[in-house]
């Protein structure tokens, strides 16, 4: 979950030109840190036997060939998707820079961390929309297969391998958001709890205080 620390871009900076071999160290150290969070949201993706047998069958066919398929499932690759980068991001449209992020980087994968969070129940289905109002509907935000009943189907196959967590603090003050809840890295920051952001904060801060000596000396 994001955590905000004050003038940490700065001293990354700082060390950077000042101090490389304190830049590199605290850049080893963040990585320790995150490193035992993304074993644990590994451990998370589901082999290929649980989910449906469907998601695991080659990407494209005559079926899909003119547009851009469903990714193929690969516990194996959706597994390597997931990692962290300890170098500092560009800056969003808040201006603010990540310093440490855990990623997702395969499709399937972070397919398997969100889906059902916003429609539980899977999209609405074209098909059945089309056979009620007597017209197409199509799109990217409706279920186009002939299946009505796909979307439920895929939803509840993911609950089964994988529970979706929310990784909001309990006690937080505001509006919680669907934004915080998934199977994979947002579960294991909700089980981890805060262990691995502790260390992170820890591994900045002693920089800080090795850098500061450094140039009072």
């Amino acid at each position: 979950m994001p955590t905000e620390v004050e003038n940490a871009l700065e001293l990354r900076l700082a060390l950077k030109r000042f101090a490389p071999d304190l830049a590199i160290e605290t850049q080893k150290q963040m990585g320790l840190a995150l490193s035992p969070l993304v074993t644990r949201a590994r451990g998370f993706i589901p082999a290929d036997t649980k989910v449906l047998s469907g998601w695991i069958k080659p990407l494209a066919s005559d079926d899909t060939r003119n547009y851009r398929p469903f990714p193929k499932f690969n516990s194996f690759e959706a597994k390597r998707g997931v990692g962290f980068k300890t170098t500092p991001s560009k800056p969003n449209k808040l201006g603010f820079v990540g310093l440490a992020r855990i990623f997702n980087a395969s499709a399937p994968g972070a397919i398997f961390e969100v889906a059902g969070r916003k429609n539980p129940r899977g999209q609405k289905s074209a098909a059945t929309l089309s056979k009620k109002y007597g017209t197409v509907f199509k799109g990217k935000n409706l279920n186009n297969s002939n299946n009505p009943n796909a979307g439920q189907q895929f939803i509840t196959n993911l609950n089964n391998a994988g529970t979706l967590v929310s990784a909001r603090p309990q006690g937080l003050v505001g509006r919680p958001s669907r934004k915080e809840t998934g199977r994979v890295i947002f579960r294991a920051f909700a089980e981890d709890n805060g262990v691995a952001v502790a260390a992170l904060l820890k591994a900045i801060e002693i920089a800080k205080d090795k850098f500061e000596k450094r140039m009072a000396a």
